[in-house]
């Protein structure tokens, strides 16, 4: 009994150090993380072009280098990582990783071949795969469930800044001096974020802020923690969400500059800027907006945050159409910008029912599994079955070929929608399961 007094003395002493300022100062910093993880991962976009006129290579091998040359490995590095987040300080874990994906980065600027690129690239990846996994992990515990639908929502939201600075920075420093000297520029930040990082964040106790939990869980072994992931119905549908919109988002996200360039004739610097603030407006609102929106009408009740991840995907797709097909670049911007704010709404309340269906010590790989499904179908498969589609139209349709590849990708996003309404009941399922073994523990 002195024990489990001690225990929870220790709680609560834990509770009143982490004030709202301190959990809140740690969300800031975990935002910074995710702008500097999305401007590394996404800069690549905006330079296809000009890295393919200088290396000399086709599309389908482009669609390589952004699919699953990244992908494939980020997959491979996914998991080890995961269970370094569960079992160790996840603060000391993500500043290492930022330090790997933003030296990778640097390296790719110094490139001389489609292989070296490829190489650099795989880097990124490996330290990326951290990023997601660690501060998922640690936002669970900093914010109860009731308000995990917003935070996260504004954690990812901000990710969407980092998809526009890899897009304008890239641009802008592509036309002042070269591809090159971009990938430099935008991966030194990370080495001094880094740094701030294990200097002023303090690595919060595991289960914080579950209601009932005690501070300090058990580790469980990976193949435990597998087996809850893929074993609950609930959590394979939350994996099958991640893959259907992911493959939508990440064609677009990886082709859709190219598609401005090509299509409507855009230059470098132009595609950044107006693509940026596309991306980003639609992406940073549609993420806080689908948190806000979670947590309000829900109030904690899991299967409902599915309900708002379900209606917003669905009506992605009408934008996304407008964004494809309308010869006019303003209303194709206004599409752009309206399928991704309803493209990311699945994103905030997925993962908060994810994370509110597994115990603290098994979040990490449980995020990390999400991202591995998105990333492996979205970023692996979808630039490259878009690369290899266009190259396939090209006969046919010229440069008009990447247009119609792009538009088969947008069936990825009523399929989301579908899943996010068929997974409400094994959600309704999990969590009267877990209850009653939480009633009789």
């Amino acid at each position: 009994m002195a024990n489990g007094g001690e225990t929870d003395s220790a709680a609560a002493m834990a509770r009143r150090w982490w004030t709202r300022g301190r959990r809140h100062y740690v969300l800031f910093v975990l935002c910074l993380v995710g702008i500097v993880n999305f401007i590394d991962r996404q800069i690549l976009a905006i330079l296809l072009q000009p890295i393919q006129a200088d290396l000399k290579v086709s599309d389908s091998l482009m669609g390589l280098l952004s699919g699953i040359a990244f992908s494939a490995f980020y997959v491979i590095a996914g998991v080890p990582v995961a269970r370094m987040v569960d079992s160790g300080s996840r603060r000391t874990l993500l500043s290492a990783c930022l330090v790997v994906w933003s030296v990778s980065t640097m390296l790719c600027g110094l490139a001389t071949s489609f292989i070296h690129l490829a190489l650099a690239r795989i880097g990124v990846a490996a330290g990326e795969a951290g990023g997601g996994p660690a501060s998922q992990s640690l936002l669970s515990d900093l914010y109860p469930v009731r308000e995990r639908g917003t935070v996260i929502g504004i954690w990812s939201g901000t990710q969407a800044v980092g998809i526009a600075l890899g897009l304008f920075l890239g641009g802008w420093l592509n036309t002042l001096f070269d591809w090159r000297t971009a990938f430099i520029v935008v991966g030194a930040p990370g080495l001094v974020l880094a740094l701030v990082m294990l200097l002023t964040v303090r690595e919060p106790p595991r289960g914080l802020s579950d209601e009932g939990a005690r501070p300090e869980g058990v580790p469980i072994s990976l193949r435990q923690a597998l087996a809850v992931v893929l074993g609950t119905p609930a959590l394979r549908f939350a994996l099958y969400i991640a893959m259907s919109c992911s493959f939508t988002g990440y064609s677009i996200l990886g082709w859709g500059p190219t598609f401005y360039l090509r299509v409507h004739g855009l230059t470098t610097m132009q595609v950044g800027m107006f693509m940026g603030v596309c991306i980003a407006g639609g992406l940073f609102f549609g993420n806080v907006a689908a948190g806000h929106l979670a947590d309000r009408f829900a109030k904690g009740d899991l299967p409902t945050y599915l309900k708002v991840a379900g209606w917003g995907t669905i009506l992605s797709a009408p934008p996304g159409l407008l964004f494809l097909l309308s010869d006019n670049l303003a209303l194709s911007l206004i599409g752009l910008a309206l399928a991704n704010f309803f493209m990311t709404f699945w994103l905030p309340p997925t993962y908060a029912v994810a994370m509110g269906l597994v115990d603290s010590r098994n979040r990490g790989l449980t995020a990390a599994m999400m991202t591995l499904a998105g990333t492996l179908v979205g970023a692996g498969l979808g630039p490259l079955f878009v690369g290899i589609m266009s190259d396939v139209f090209a006969p046919a349709f010229g440069k008009e070929a990447l247009r119609y590849a792009l538009l088969i990708v947008l069936i990825g996003l009523v399929a989301c929608g579908i899943l996010c309404f068929m997974a409400m009941k094994p959600v309704r399922r999990a969590v009267a399961a877990r209850a009653a073994r939480a009633a009789t523990a």
